[in-house]
């Protein structure tokens, strides 16, 4: 069985409907998937679409550029009651720090605050967290620190080094690995996957964005978390199945499913 770790329903982007992407996914032996909010709004869809599979659990979460009109004490009221909407909800995030040229965003410090109101819940409702992680090393590890008694998680879609890798895994947090490892030119990736503890890697998407080499260009599903699976067999030196039941159990551990 594999699961596909992280992903995004619903979105517009998806050429096909919810039931057609989960039975091609089957096909190939994904059996589960996290959901992942990115909005007030998006949590209210993805909680609906978890309520209505089986198969699918979700979190929710404020993305570090997202609901920008919002205060962060709304913020923090409404994802505290979004918690309670379905017991489905499995973690908080996708939330951390995206750090690029790119103007239209919250500032730094506004990214901080609004990341460790989402670490306080994650840590006073007792579930992981999904942390986006774009150019912001240092600032999530020292918002991490403040917590580091209380909360776990895992470093969603990870690129960064291995030494950088090593501080998170002594905090308590899993890494999870994308499409990104089957790409040209990803050989620090590629290290961190290979070193990486059988015990603290996950596997995903985060479709419908970052389709594997082979399909970069199309649209992302959650059936190529096979090829993520496959790369890492490669890399780790271990066999698909072996991949595929570390991952899965990796994952039902943390997100407690």
């Amino acid at each position: 069985m594999l699961i596909d770790s992280h992903c995004h329903f619903p979105h517009q982007k998806y050429e096909k409907n919810i039931d057609e992407i989960l039975s091609e996914a089957k096909e190939v032996g994904v059996e589960k998937f996290i959901s992942i909010g990115t909005s007030l709004k998006e949590n209210l869809n993805s909680i609906e679409v978890a309520d209505k599979y089986d198969q699918i659990y979700t979190t929710i979460g404020i993305y570090p550029h997202e609901d920008i009109d919002k205060d962060m004490l709304f913020l923090a009221k409404n994802l505290q009651d979004q918690i309670k909407l379905s017991n489905k909800v499995v973690g908080i995030g996708e939330c951390g720090v995206d750090l690029s040229e790119w103007k239209g965003g919250r500032k730094i410090q506004d990214q901080i605050e609004v990341f460790e109101i989402q670490l306080y819940l994650a840590s006073r409702n007792n579930l992981p967290v999904s942390i986006h992680n774009r150019n912001g090393d240092v600032h999530i590890l020292n918002s991490l620190k403040k917590f580091k008694q209380n909360i776990t998680g895992v470093f969603h879609c990870f690129s960064s080094s291995w030494d950088f890798a090593k501080e998170i895994l002594d905090l308590g947090f899993y890494l999870s690995f994308s499409g990104l490892t089957t790409y040209p030119g990803k050989d620090m990736l590629l290290e961190v996957l290979k070193k990486i503890p059988e015990d603290r890697f996950l596997l995903e998407t985060d479709s419908p964005y970052l389709p594997p080499q082979g399909h970069r260009g199309e649209v992302n599903y959650p059936k190529y978390v096979r090829i993520v699976a496959e790369k890492a067999s490669q890399i780790k030196e271990k066999s698909f199945e072996e991949i595929c039941e570390l991952s899965s159990a990796n994952t039902c551990r943390l997100f407690k499913i």
